[in-house]
């Protein structure tokens, strides 16, 4: 992966936002009224790099920014770079081959119903709160609001963070969990840059480089949903 990925892998700073969008009027008496707006609940991720890239060794990262511009979409994960999988850590206690016997029954609003459970002891953590979930291949992870133990049945319910965006029929899907999980991101406002002198750098006796780059702003990350 490249472009967005990039960013992801080499930020140094990261804001998360997947707060739904309201409205809040304030009556004469000062009662507040909330209202609000329906949404697909997209994830936002507010991402910082460092300025120590040299220009040479970033060159073919401008040209895929500037190819993407700021409407093309890319598969980002956070478990492409090591150091940075905590941040999505899975901290259920199911092995990867419990996790890929895992099945989706169905999945209507908020509840998915997991079918294919491992035999372990009724009360293992399967998913903890946080975890993520993504739905076969579909880029559109959710998170478990709650705590889900394996219990005794042969399906859980899991109560997501939004409810289910997919268009397509998930039943029968597999699922990807904690930093394996894909986002399908595009960068609205795509930073513009700027060469400062400095990072002198020579191939033989000819200078490659004198200059980093410095980002006129932050990478803000939204998630693109209008294809669910």
């Amino acid at each position: 992966m490249a472009g967005l990925q990039t960013i992801v892998d080499y930020s140094n700073g990261m804001n998360i936002n997947r707060r739904k969008t309201v409205g809040i009027q304030y009556a004469r008496n000062e009662i507040p009224r909330v209202s609000q707006t329906p949404t697909r609940n997209p994830w936002h991720f507010t991402l910082d790099l460092p300025s120590n890239f040299r220009y040479s060794d970033a060159r073919a990262l401008l040209e895929q920014l500037d190819t993407l511009d700021r409407i093309t979409p890319q598969v980002i994960t956070f478990g492409n770079r090591a150091g940075m999988e905590w941040i999505f850590r899975y901290q259920g206690a199911m092995s990867t081959p419990q996790i890929n016997g895992i099945a989706v029954q169905t999945y209507v609003g908020d509840q998915l119903v997991l079918t294919g459970l491992p035999a372990v002891a009724s009360g293992t953590v399967l998913f903890a709160q946080n975890d993520l979930i993504q739905i076969g291949t579909h880029t559109f992870p959710c998170t478990s609001t709650t705590q889900v133990t394996r219990g005794v049945g042969g399906t859980v319910t899991v109560t997501t963070s939004r409810p289910n965006i997919i268009t397509a029929s998930v039943t029968g899907d597999g699922i990807t969990v904690g930093n394996d999980c894909e986002f399908y991101m595009f960068c609205p406002n795509m930073p513009t840059y700027k060469l400062i002198v400095g990072g002198q750098k020579y191939s033989g006796n000819t200078l490659i480089n004198n200059a980093y780059i410095e980002w006129s702003d932050s990478f803000e990350l939204y998630e693109y949903v209008g294809t669910a």
